[in-house]
């Protein structure tokens, strides 16, 4: 008899926020505990493949797995499932996404069948997986309501200081500029398409008053890779920003371009600028 899970969570938040977190799966080693790398392979339309690789366990052994998913945002549901199963015969998740008065309910129905030479069957596989998904909803539960906070207070604050300048950036006062450092690796044949969504992106978020200005540049040494940087008054400010509802809309508008990613953030320490060269 297969094996089969059914767990959700209610997450307080906009349903545009939590499907737009939660599909975005290059993101997903930020959101899922488990994982230490989700790469996305490839992308057509409103299906993404993408390999995942978990964390390592106690004996420092790692697992990894290619997996495919298809999103319906008219129905708010997505149908997953494995590619390389290991020890699964099959192994098939539907997600659904449904209003409640509490905000949002996120389910999640696994279905599979054990492999004979796996560690475990498919009762023992049920036991393990209904643990490992509540610490992971509640996880993402609490991510995507702090994102929604961020949200809300950053809009509050932009309304409430409206035509105001930061006082300690204009007194000369300001800390050191943090400085955010990416590196996108993008997929064949699409770095024009890439170029544009960001230029259009960029636009918005340099518009962003802690934002101090950003930088595209695409490598000469490696093929299909650009370095990203983005300069931010303090790093409380771009955390808000990071974790806002408009920001997770802009990186799913990125999704379908990007097959690889990093990110790295800093303070600026020390800056020489010839006289005259901006």
């Amino acid at each position: 008899m297969a094996g089969r899970t059914d767990n959700s969570v209610v997450i307080d938040a906009p349903m545009e926020l939590v499907w737009d977190m939660t599909n975005d799966v290059s993101h997903w080693a930020e959101l899922f505990a488990e994982y230490a790398t989700s790469e996305v392979l490839a992308v057509e339309g409103n299906t993404v493949r993408f390999r995942l690789t978990t964390q390592p366990d106690e004996d420092g052994k790692q697992h990894s797995w290619v997996s495919e998913r298809t999103a319906d945002p008219k129905s708010r549901t997505v149908s997953a499932r494995r590619l390389d199963s290991a020890m699964f015969e099959y192994m098939n998740i539907r997600w659904e996404y449904t209003a409640d008065p509490r905000g949002i309910r996120m389910r999640w129905i696994q279905e599979f069948t054990m492999k004979p030479s796996a560690p475990v069957d498919d009762r023992g596989a049920e036991v393990y997986l209904n643990r490992q998904t509540v610490k992971e909803m509640a996880r993402i539960k609490k991510l995507v309501e702090k994102a929604a906070r961020a949200d809300g207070g950053r809009a509050g604050l932009a309304e409430g200081k409206e035509g105001m300048t930061d006082t300690s950036a204009a007194s000369g006062k300001r800390g050191p500029v943090f400085r955010v450092l990416l590196r996108a690796e993008i997929a064949e044949g699409k770095e024009k398409e890439f170029e544009e969504a960001w230029r259009g992106i960029g636009e918005v978020i340099t518009g962003q008053p802690a934002n101090l200005g950003q930088w595209l540049m695409r490598s000469h040494d490696e093929p299909g890779v650009y370095y990203i940087i983005s300069d931010w008054i303090d790093e409380e400010r771009f955390r808000a920003f990071e974790r806002s509802e408009a920001h997770v809309g802009h990186r799913s508008k990125l999704q379908p371009f990007r097959t690889k990613g990093s990110m790295v953030t800093t303070d600026v320490v020390a800056e020489m600028v010839k006289a005259g060269a901006r």
